[in-house]
């Protein structure tokens, strides 16, 4: 019991400490700690400065003509306390005052809490007199003049002051009413308390409406004051610049940096016409700009320019229009921008996204649009492509700088030859493209061939001298085709078939050349079929050593077991097989067939398999013969991997070092067709091989002299690099004792065997 006692009497004592907070919070005056907290102070004091008069002149005849209405002149007391009144009113007014001159806000509220209070209590001992000495006629008289002295305060800020005045005033007049007045009773005392309960209410709410606007209103000037000094900023700082026109369009406000956009001084920028001085490259676009200002419609961005010394000064215009109180327009009003580098930069932007960087001519896919446009309308013209001849040699011997100069030298060729009436366009590497309008069928290849005879002209660069050359295909709208897709492919085919013939030609496209492509697709599809249905067999055809007769090895040979056509020889589908991915899945077959073949061989003579160029363009085959050899279990000793010059004249650094592997792994490398190409013995120095096949042309020339010569030469430099030779193409028997004379001491040929499905036997055919 003694606990529950204790603990209402702590909670009871907590929430007086919270009540006498609250009271002290509001009477209590601190100094401003913010800005914002000195502009609502001030905001108090300016009100208070203008209630102080008020109440002063009003209070000040009020307590005069009362205290008469009360017979003071019977009781000296109550003159005594209205005169005291009417001192503290007039000490009230000379602070306001004093303040008006001082704008000491903190001091005029300190002072006046004081004051009022003191008036409170005065008022208040007033009326008490007024209740005991007054007649009870005048009781009516008394209860107003203490309701108007307690409801006084309401409209009184700021909370120090007005409580400062009301809590001694208050208290007073409820005791005056309830128990001095003459004819007091409890209803009259109930009422009147708790009308002075609402008073002390009303005095809290109107502090703190507005206390919470005089936030609002310095937050909100705060703000103001901000964005003017950002505004000035931005003036002085930013490339942005603020304009203004009124209502006639005559520019009223310009600063420094709008006037440097346009090119004048701010002097000469004021009052001219705003749409005179900007135009723009579209008429629409000026048109669209004077329209908006007189038909008062908000704009942004408009992009604008204006000429300034021979050059162009791009602009943005953002603006809207502004209006007067009574809600008609006086002007514009907006921001402004000078975006020439920006804008100049877009447009080179935009220029290289349509164009090839190193000529400057239209690219690929401006081209391809702008054919697609051309074949939508119904006039004629010629399409050519134009391909140089060699290019990747001229780039691979004197470098990408002489390469990129030739390029160059060529595209301004093409545009001398063919005017401005023609579209040229750089398609990629060392292709180009024409457009020519109303170009005939007879005039289509002579102007090529004049084209061709312009690029045969000598290149210089560097000190060196290029002949480039090129070759041209041609198709024509709408002889040949209207769409445009088809145009290029037939243009394409006509350039292949230029090539073709020798290059440094012209060909317009015929019909058949289209027929002759859709063969060369239906050879694809039937090859890929045959490649995956396994109609591809080999047949080996033995390499003989001419002094035994003994088979020392075998050569693999593709062929095609097509069902229609009977067995296909490798001359009429290995073409198709190299111009397509085909040849990479037709030589893995190959290799894995040979592999298993000869593993399986009674007699262990060695196998040869052809190696194509594209197989080693992935640089798959090393991981692709590892997997053949140890799938089959042939030792790869008994492998020989036969590669021709042009494995090496297409390779780079990454092909010759594959070569190496094969021979690191413990495969054969065999130089095949030796003598056919162009530098054999550089590649006998970049290379180490096990043997060379003289190439099947010299061996069928063994009667000329000069053939002789050459041969023997050969099986010399192969005796001195310690590697074998075989003679390739032997098919007499006077050709075979010549090399048995001449030291070449193996020979391929049908004179020897000839390709055979079977396990080849171990003597040769002839020598046996």
């Amino acid at each position: 019991m003694k606990e529950s006692r204790r603990r209402r009497f702590f909670a009871v004592k907590a929430r007086a400490r919270i009540l006498v907070r609250a009271v002290v919070d509001l009477v209590r005056i601190a100094k401003p700690a913010s800005d914002q907290e000195a502009a609502v102070m001030h905001d108090h004091a300016s009100l208070l400065y203008f209630l102080s008069l008020l109440f002063s002149v009003t209070g000040a005849f009020n307590a005069a003509v009362t205290s008469f209405a009360f017979s003071g002149l019977e009781y000296p007391i109550i003159l005594v306390v209205a005169a005291s009144i009417v001192v503290n009113y007039a000490a009230i007014i000379r602070m306001a005052l004093c303040w008006r001159r001082e704008r000491d806000d903190l001091r005029l509220i300190e002072r006046m809490r004081g004051l009022f209070t003191c008036l409170g209590v005065g008022w208040g001992l007033l009326i008490s007199l007024y209740a005991y000495y007054g007649p009870p006629e005048r009781s009516t008289l008394l209860l107003g003049l203490a309701t108007g002295v307690v409801s006084t305060p309401i409209v009184s800020v700021p909370s120090s002051v007005a409580y400062g005045f009301f809590i001694p005033s208050a208290i007073l007049c409820v005791i005056a009413v309830s128990f001095v007045m003459s004819g007091a009773d409890p209803f009259t005392a109930m009422a009147f308390t708790s009308f002075a309960c609402y008073a002390s209410v009303g005095i809290y709410l109107t502090n703190k409406t507005f206390s919470g606007r005089s936030e609002a209103r310095a937050a909100l000037q705060r703000e103001i004051e901000t964005v003017r000094v950002f505004l000035r900023e931005y003036e002085e700082g930013s490339p942005d610049w603020l304009w203004e026109i009124d209502a006639d369009g005559l520019i009223r406000k310009a600063n420094s940096s709008m006037a440097s956009a346009m090119g004048v001084s701010p002097a000469d920028l004021q009052g001219r016409e705003l749409q005179l001085l900007v135009t723009s490259d579209d008429h629409n676009e000026r048109a669209n700009l004077a329209s908006r200002l007189r038909q008062r419609l908000p704009f942004r961005d408009l992009l604008v320019y204006l000429e300034q010394s021979g050059r162009k000064r791009w602009l943005r215009l953002t603006g809207h229009p502004i209006y007067n109180d009574r809600g008609s327009a006086t002007g514009f009003r907006g921001i402004g921008r000078d975006v020439t580098i920006a804008h100049e930069a877009d447009l080179r932007i935009a220029f290289m996204a349509k164009h090839d960087g190193l000529t400057g001519l239209l690219n690929r896919q401006s081209f391809l649009s702008t054919l697609a446009d051309l074949t939508t309308r119904d006039r004629s013209f010629g399409l050519f492509l134009i391909d140089l001849d060699g290019f990747k040699s001229i780039n691979d011997t004197y470098g990408h700088g002489v390469g990129d100069s030739l390029l160059q030298w060529v595209a301004q060729r093409i545009e001398q030859c063919f005017g401005s009436a023609a579209v040229v366009a750089r398609l990629g590497g060392d292709e180009f493209a024409v457009l020519l309008p109303s170009l005939d069928r007879d005039q289509a290849v002579p102007l090529a061939q004049a084209l061709i005879s312009k690029l045969n002209q000598s290149f210089i660069g560097d000190n060196i001298i290029i002949s480039p050359g090129a070759s041209v295909g041609i198709s024509l709208f709408p002889d040949h085709s209207r769409d445009h897709q088809k145009l290029m492919l037939q243009a394409d085919l006509a350039l292949y078939k230029a090539k073709e013939e020798g290059k440094r030609t012209a060909s317009l496209f015929a019909d058949w050349m289209e027929q002759e492509y859709h063969q060369r697709l239906s050879q694809e599809a039937e090859l890929h079929r045959a490649i995956t249905n396994g109609e591809i067999i080999l047949a080996y055809q033995p390499i003989v050593d001419i002094n035994t007769g003994s088979v020392v090895a075998c050569e693999a040979l593709a062929r095609w077991q097509h069902p229609v056509r009977g067995l296909l020889m490798p001359s009429e589908f290995i073409a198709t097989a190299e111009r397509t991915d085909l040849m990479e899945r037709l030589g893995e077959l190959v290799l894995r067939i040979a592999c298993r073949d000869a593993a399986g061989w009674e007699h262990r003579v060695q196998v040869n398999v052809n190696l194509s160029p594209r197989q080693l363009r992935r640089g798959q085959f090393l991981q692709l013969l590892a997997e053949a050899l140890e799938e089959s279990g042939l030792p790869a000793s008994r492998l020989g991997i036969e590669v021709t010059e042009n494995v090496l004249l297409d390779g780079d650094e990454r092909t010759l070092q594959q070569l190496r592997d094969i021979r690191a792994c413990g495969a054969k490398l065999i130089l095949d067709d030796f003598g056919s190409g162009y530098s054999s013995l550089s590649y006998l120095q970049d290379i180490d091989v096990d043997g060379i096949k003289i190439d099947k042309g010299f061996t069928r020339k063994l009667n000329a002299p000069k053939v002789r010569a050459i041969c023997r030469m050969v099986a010399r430099l192969a005796m001195d690099l310690n590697i074998y030779v075989v003679a390739e193409g032997v098919e007499e028997p006077s050709q075979l004792e010549w090399l048995k004379l001449n030291g070449i001491p193996f020979a391929q040929g049908y004179l020897l065997g000839s390709p055979a499905t079977r396990q080849p036997s171990r003597q040769a055919e002839y020598l046996a």
